[in-house]
């Protein structure tokens, strides 16, 4: 047994439970998306497969929320409740299967899903679990299927065959928050995706459920598809399959969705979050929610890397591109996505001249 110490909040990590020092930014994240909730809200937060309970604890900790943390192994539960004792919290522990717990127990309003793999099998009964106006958070960690690596995969968890693009973890986040849209809409309720982020290996997204049947077809009716051609890089998204399924260079396009294309943030909601996290989110944290905030709205960002091998050009800096950019009247901004990445409203011919020019 080890002891460390994430944000204020001391844990004892045992070898045989699951315990990832690389997921300190999603926990830190989620605090600080708590802490902004729960200023204007009870807030009941679950920690559905908490493992060694370094979420919910840190919640309860330093969130000064009510806690309820479970998983299925009993050696994790004496864990948590060990580490709950550690930190003088008083916290509710269940040793029970996760869909179990979900359709037994009701009243939560924020369910956190943060799986080891897809979080597919737990979101339904997470969904009918939550009160009116509740929130899920979503962690998935299998990005290879999200991200064209196992298409195959991606189309029996996910209903969708991805494309292999240079924007691919963009395209993998809209597919992932897509599918909650699907199943929100089984049970005649739509969302608000009130933040969303990518680090490393996985996917987050902080969902706001809302219920009744306008709100679902509202939610639907920002889902469409991505047409993108391998030749040039040419992308373009609509809510409607086209009739002419040619690229301008002559080329067939590539087709993938229905995938989410409506808003991966709620801007004002991220910079009240960013506002208060001081404390609960360390540098990479708070560097990622800065970006967040900066980065244009326009879905799909362009990797200038791609684009400068493609015409075997150097690549000028980011900077310049986005300066170059505004002063034609587009809009472009730095992402969290990648550092060699711009989102912009400007298509790819734009790039090119921009590139060529520089």
């Amino acid at each position: 047994m080890v002891e460390v110490k994430e944000g204020k909040t001391k844990l004892s990590i045992s070898k045989n439970i699951f315990f990832n020092p690389r997921m300190k930014l999603n926990r830190d994240i989620c605090c600080a998306v708590i802490h902004e909730l729960r200023l204007t809200e009870e807030i009941i937060f679950l920690d559905l497969l908490a493992a060694s309970g370094a979420k919910g604890l840190r919640i309860a900790n330093e969130v000064k929320c009510k806690v309820i943390l479970n998983d299925a192994n009993p050696k994790a539960k004496k864990l948590i409740t060990e580490n709950a004792k550690l930190n003088k919290l008083n916290v509710k522990v269940y040793n029970k299967k996760a869909n179990l717990l979900l359709q037994e127990i009701e009243g939560y309003n924020f369910i956190d899903l943060d799986p080891f793999g897809s979080p597919i099998p737990f979101l339904d009964n997470a969904i009918l679990a939550l009160k009116k106006g509740g929130y899920v958070g979503v962690t998935a960690t299998d990005t290879a299927p999200l991200c064209s690596v196992h298409p195959k995969a991606c189309l029996r968890k996910y209903g969708v065959i991805p494309l292999k693009t240079g924007f691919c973890h963009e395209v993998g986040m809209r597919i992932l928050i897509g599918y909650i849209v699907k199943t929100c809409a089984k049970y005649e309720k739509g969302i608000k995706c009130i933040l969303s982020h990518y680090n490393e290996h996985y996917f987050r997204v902080y969902i706001k459920i809302v219920n009744g049947k306008k709100k679902a077809d509202n939610s639907l009716s920002k889902m469409g598809y991505l047409y993108y051609c391998k030749r040039c890089k040419n992308r373009i998204y609509s809510n409607e399959l086209p009739k002419d399924k040619k690229c301008n260079c002559g080329d067939n396009f590539n087709i993938t969705g229905p995938l989410w294309l409506g808003k991966l943030q709620e801007k004002k909601f991220v910079k009240k979050v960013f506002e208060g996290a001081y404390g609960l989110v360390d540098f990479h944290g708070l560097k990622t929610l800065q970006l967040i905030i900066k980065e244009d709205d326009t879905p799909f960002y362009y990797d200038i890397h791609e684009l400068c091998k493609l015409w075997k050009i150097p690549a000028p800096p980011m900077n310049e591109i986005i300066h170059e950019l505004k002063n034609r009247g587009f809009k472009a901004s730095r992402t969290h996505y990648s550092v060699t990445a711009i989102k912009t409203n400007g298509d790819v011919q734009t790039f090119k001249k921009i590139l060529l020019n520089i």
